[in-house]
């Protein structure tokens, strides 16, 4: 095995979770290849068993992954917006089965008029695409949103699921700023980051950016090909606002909040929050999210095959719940989220233990990969 550097603390208890990290480091897998710099973190009951982390932060491997590096974890993004959602349910500024037009009154019409907040958190909506939007119009501030006030639901909402993989993030900052005046990066930095010490960031200041590692895209990834046009997919159409030549690199990608896909961090900090939310919404003694609204929100909402990727998928609100594409160490009340490419986090709520792993090159895989589950299983034996 070549050498990599792996720095960080284990648990004894824990050292074979250490030694697969290490294999994926130097190993790399036959078919993903190898991974370039990755961290992986094990909370249980709000102890720190595992922080690694390893390999480097740029493509030409020059700067070594360190300690506060943080790197976009796609789609674990969305689960925290869904979080800073619930966050202003619990100080009462909504709730669960309020109508969504009654807080968003342009989010209404065309079958959205008598939608709930729940059915929106949980991606049941069918607002799963934001047509109206012109292509690359992303980064502009208004289009998409306008799009998702005049969008016609695919399916009566409530009636069905399916993953919102591009419309998710703005249809959680959208209500969150007609509720509480603040967007949803902004909520999540200011009631949920700083206060419980969790280093993910919906759009980056320049302290983090400067921190920030090397995004790499792999092409052959399934979601990147149909995301880009490069394979026939809906995630095509949903996501023709994003410019096609966007390399999750820029500086719009960096510094501006999407919130389906654009938060960063790393396994320390993810880690950190599934810890917290599977020990009774708890992080150092204080709450995160009341014990009732998080019941709630990690139930089952939904077990259905996706209308967005025709894979088989279980929500709650915001979380995916564990399914075949994302088994989550194979217990079904584990919860949490995943991103394209490799990162994942989730909790379990019955060992009151939250995992994180995230990697900074795209693996080309449609599943959790050949690199997280040796550490998941590896996790589970020594418990």
């Amino acid at each position: 095995m070549s050498e990599i550097p792996v720095s960080g603390r284990c648990d004894p208890k824990f050292a074979a979770v250490e030694d697969a990290f290490r294999q994926n480091m130097a190993a790399g897998d036959p078919v993903c290849g190898d991974e370039l710099g990755a961290c992986v973190s094990i909370v249980v009951d709000g102890e720190v068993v595992v922080d690694l982390w390893g390999g480097y932060r740029d493509a030409a491997r020059t700067r070594p992954w360190e300690a506060d590096t943080i790197t976009c974890m796609m789609s674990v993004t969305k689960a925290c917006a869904a979080i800073a959602l619930l966050s202003l349910m619990d100080r009462g500024a909504l709730s669960m089965d309020d109508k969504v037009s009654d807080h968003w009154p342009e989010f209404s019409g065309d079958g959205k008029e008598d939608m709930t907040v729940r059915t929106l958190i949980s991606h049941q909506s069918g607002v799963i695409y934001a047509d109206a939007a012109a292509a690359d119009s992303l980064w502009d501030g208004t289009s998409v949103e306008r799009a998702l006030e005049a969008a016609t639901p695919e399916w009566e909402p409530g009636t069905g699921g399916a993953y919102h993989s591009f419309t998710y993030g703005p249809l959680m900052n959208g209500l969150i700023r007609h509720v509480d005046g603040r967007d949803v990066g902004t909520v999540w930095r200011e009631d949920i980051a700083d206060p419980f010490g969790i280093d993910f960031h919906i759009g980056l200041n320049d302290e983090e950016a400067a921190r920030r590692a090397e995004f790499v895209e792999t092409p052959g990834t399934p979601s990147r090909d149909g995301i880009k046009g490069v394979t026939e997919s809906p995630l095509l159409r949903a996501w023709r606002p994003m410019p096609r030549g966007e390399d999750f690199n820029s500086d719009d990608w960096v510094r501006n909040q999407f919130a389906s896909a654009n938060g960063h961090g790393n396994a320390r900090a993810i880690a950190r929050l599934y810890g917290g939310l599977s020990n009774g919404g708890l992080i150092d003694g204080k709450t995160l999210l009341s014990e009732g609204l998080l019941s709630d929100a990690i139930s089952e909402h939904w077990d259905d095959l996706d209308r967005m990727t025709n894979r088989s998928f279980r929500f709650a609100c915001g979380f995916m719940l564990s399914c075949p594409p994302f088994p989550f160490g194979g217990y079904r009340d584990n919860f949490g989220h995943t991103g394209i490419g490799g990162a994942v986090g989730f909790g379990d709520p019955v060992r009151h233990l939250g995992f994180s792993y995230c990697c900074n090159r795209m693996a080309p895989i449609a599943d959790l990969g050949p690199f997280a589950p040796p550490m998941i299983d590896a996790m589970y034996a020594a418990l």
